[in-house]
């Protein structure tokens, strides 16, 4: 199965919360303590949904989406 990094945009973050704007305009606040980096309101975010079961396939497709990101270069 293919996997899709759907790509958001960071609008704030406040009291230990980042939120995002999905491309359908909806709006998805996480805690900061499930985010990895450190972005800032304006910057890109990409989100990789994993269901229960499936974090090591998870892993395993984030760093094949990195790795393929560096060698672009």
């Amino acid at each position: 199965m293919a996997h899709y990094m759907l790509k958001a945009k960071i609008t704030k973050i406040e009291n230990e919360t980042m939120t995002l704007q999905l491309p359908d305009g909806q709006s998805l606040a996480l805690p900061l303590q499930a985010v990895e980096g450190e972005g800032k309101p304006g910057q890109e975010a990409a989100l990789l949904v994993v269901s229960l079961g499936g974090e090591e396939a998870g892993r395993q497709e984030l760093a094949r989406h990195l790795l393929n990101e560096l060698l672009k270069g």
